[in-house]
């Protein structure tokens, strides 16, 4: 409430005040747009008014003239002209118009105004605004779709027919030819009408029944009846328009088969009595050969069971390791003597070890065997793939022209993986590593090109995961260099080489610090401080992550108790959780250690999460979740907007804040793309009672944005970097407090 608001409340009556009070609330609090004008000039309007005309506050809007919202005075005055009469009647005056915002920016507005006094129309005017452009643009697509799909039916040359409670409620005029009935004659009739009897219908539900109720399609061959009592031949394919409803109706393609099965008859007939007549003749000299046939079929398939298995996978049956070496001379021999190259595709499935600890082995399994199925299907008659172990598959290029034809492949590798796999019931999105290495630039002998694929797998894998590298020489040396570096963080935790650095989080409104997060940082004895993009990705596939995140989120506890200790308000710390340490059976147990260990409270600790760990929706995964919320901690969705799937978990799950990936706030006052997604997941977080933080802030201009769009909170280098412990304290000391707010 403004300050005059307040006086003019104060000098009210105690009823009266409270009453103007609470509309006041109301107004600033309403989820639409909502404008006051007197005399042709904006006397008040709501947050929301504002927000969708482009304008920064309803102070800015006071005494503006009400052309200001229309793209011309023209339709300003044909609008007043229209409205004066109405409003003049005590009616509402409704109208969807183009409408103007501050930027000269368009957009398709619905109207309600009514006089605030219908006597006295110059009293002022109340109006309620709603932004429909995206509303009307979906109904004309809903429109133009439904016209593309009745031409399709009316089109088909198939029949076409849609039941529900067994009544016919629609088909198209192939339908009705087929069976010979006249337009619109067979909507509203039972489905009885095609089937030569109750007993034949009867039977015909009883098979197509459980198939439609089981979600599945229904392909069947039946002899159905014309209206003339005329039969035919149908093949019949079925859905159900919800599996497992059958009240929500059923979708019916018929095709007449009647010739195809006459001619099928009539082949079967002929055949048979060949078949007879052949086996007449042969049956003497069947007998007498078919003791031997069967003693020298077992033993070839002995000896090729005995084969296969020694140089096959068990579980995919692809080759292994002693075949793929055999396979690799080979081809390396021959290339050779042609002069040609052959490229060596070393491969292994990302984050695989996830889905076998969250799914189980059978489940791993499954899926192993169907990459391979893929692997195989895309490959040449004369290429190899093998599986080495785990999930590591190798591909063997012989006779290629050209090296750029092995990254051809591998496309088409990356690309057969993309699609879905479905083991076990479970949907699920697999992406592979993959390295390259060539005969004869990068090696001449099966053991080094072998080695060099593989240190150019890693290199893929470094490079983000689903890609493919090809080798160079300076993956060795960084081969090398990832196992020193290894090697020591094995030992830094012990040396006590980590500390924590910690970026404050601001309200956006107020400017006040509201959050501070915890990030770790190497202090190495011979590289100097190391950021955590190098060493975090090696202690995730090391394992080194857990012990290592179990210290930060003691440490962060300890120094949140010091800045208590040292003065600072109570401020909530922020630590960012693995993958790998969230999937822990005792992290909860962790955090409610550290917690109780150094006194710091609950409410004042925020476990941060990426989206990805989220959206595989195990659960596990809600367990855990719900386990932690149970605690008292806040739940943060880290780098939200990067992950490809179902928004369903922000439903499921008991988080509390999303922090909008920095990628999409790095553009957002030049990218209308980017501004456009930063709006929507601040209203999406709103309307879900989520706080959202924008990370990434590194200018005015982004923090003005966000200020605009309703942003709660704020973090990045434009804020402030981040820094030691002991710089916190009077770094907070110079921030704003938060506003004291008024009754």
């Amino acid at each position: 409430m403004t300050a005059t608001g307040q006086a003019n409340a104060a000098e009210m009556p105690p009823d009266q005040a409270e009453l103007m009070l609470e509309y006041r609330a109301i107004l600033e609090n309403a989820s639409v747009a909502i404008l006051f004008t007197r005399h042709s000039k904006v006397l008040h309007c709501n947050d929301r008014f504002a927000a969708m005309f482009g304008w920064a506050s309803p102070e800015e809007l006071r005494d503006q003239p009400g052309s200001v919202f229309w793209l011309s005075l023209e339709d300003y005055v044909e609008v007043g002209r229209n409205a004066g009469p109405v409003l003049a009647s005590g009616q509402a005056y409704e109208v969807e118009r183009p409408m103007r915002r501050k930027d000269g920016s368009t957009f398709l507005c619905h109207i309600v105004a009514k006089a605030v006094n219908p006597a006295a129309t110059t009293e002022g005017t109340i109006w309620i605004g709603e932004d429909v452009t995206d509303r009307r643009r979906a109904e004309e697509n809903t429109r133009q779709l439904m016209l593309q799909q009745q031409a399709i039916l009316e089109n088909a040359s198939v029949g076409i027919l849609f039941t529900q409670e067994g009544k016919i409620r629609h088909c198209n005029t192939r339908m009705e030819r087929m069976f010979g009935w006249g337009p619109g004659e067979l909507v509203g009739r039972s489905a009885r009408v095609f089937f030569a009897s109750d007993e034949d219908y009867g039977r015909f539900g009883q098979q197509a029944g459980p198939v439609l109720l089981s979600g599945n399609q229904l392909d069947v061959e039946w002899n159905n009846v014309r209206r003339d009592g005329s039969s035919l031949w149908c093949r019949i394919l079925a859905r159900a328009v919800l599996p497992g409803d059958a009240s929500q109706g059923t979708i019916w393609t018929t095709e007449d088969v009647s010739a195809r099965r006459e001619a099928q008859q009539a082949l079967l007939r002929a055949h048979e009595e060949l078949e007879i007549r052949v086996a007449e003749r042969t049956a003497e000299l069947a007998a007498t050969n078919l003791r031997l046939q069967e003693e020298v079929a077992e033993r070839q398939q002995a000896e090729e069971r005995v084969m296969h298995l020694a140089n096959h996978d068990a579980l995919t049956g692809l080759p292994n390791r002693r075949l793929l070496i055999d396979r690799l001379g080979q081809a390396l021999a021959l290339a050779h003597r042609e002069r040609q190259h052959v490229a060596i595709l070393f491969m292994d499935l990302d984050r695989f070890k996830t889905i076998n600890d969250s799914l189980g082995h059978m489940v791993g399994d499954a899926l192993l065997q169907t990459v391979a199925q893929r692997l195989s299907e895309i490959l040449r008659e004369g290429d190899t793939v093998s599986r080495l172990g785990g999930d590591e598959f190798v591909v063997v290029l012989p006779n290629l022209d050209r090296p750029k034809d092995a990254e051809r492949v591998a496309l088409k590798l990356v690309e057969a993986l993309a699609r879905p796999f479905e083991p076990g019931g479970h949907e699920l999105r697999v992406s592979a590593s993959i390295g390259i290495s060539l005969f004869p630039e990068d090696g001449t002998d099966t053991e080094s090109l072998l080695r060099n694929a593989d240190s150019a797998m890693y290199h893929a894998k470094d490079m983000g995961r689903n890609n493919y590298q090809f080798f160079l020489e300076q993956m060795n040396v960084t081969a090398a260099e990832r196992l020193r570096l290894e090697n020591d963080l094995h030992r830094a935790l012990e040396r006590r080489e980590f500390e924590l650095h910690y970026q404050p989080r601001i309200a956006v409104a107020s400017g006040a610090v509201c959050g501070i997060e915890a990030l770790i940082r190497w202090r190495h004895p011979e590289r100097g401080l190391v950021l955590p993009e190098h060493f975090i990705p090696v202690a995730e596939d090391t394992g080194l992550i857990v012990p290592i995140g179990e210290w930060v989120i003691n440490q962060a506890c300890r120094q949140g108790t010091v800045w208590g200790a040292a003065g600072l308000p109570p401020i909530p710390v922020a630590v960012n959780l693995s993958p790998r340490q969230f999937r822990q059976t005792d992290l909860v147990d962790t955090v409610a250690r550290a917690l109780e260990q150094h006194g710091w409270p609950c409410k004042l600790l925020e476990l941060e999460i990426t989206e990805g760990v989220l959206m595989q929706q195990t659960p596990d995964t809600l367990k855990t979740l719900e386990a932690l919320h149970r605690l008292g901690v806040g739940l943060a969705i880290d780098d939200f907007g990067t992950g490809y799937s179902s928004l369903s978990y922000l439903k499921r799950f008991p988080v509390d804040f999303l922090k909008i990936d920095q990628s999409f706030v790095r553009d957002i006052a030049v990218d209308p793309d980017d501004a456009s997604i930063v709006t929507a997941i601040i209203g999406l977080a709103h309307s879900l009672g989520l706080k959202v933080v924008a990370e990434g802030v590194g200018n005015a201009g982004q923090l003005d944005f966000i200020r605009n769009a309703g942003c709660d909170e704020a973090q990045g280098h434009h804020i402030s970097h981040p820094m030691p412990a002991d710089q916190l304290v009077a770094w907070v000391a110079n921030r704003p407090q938060p506003p004291v707010k008024t009754a």
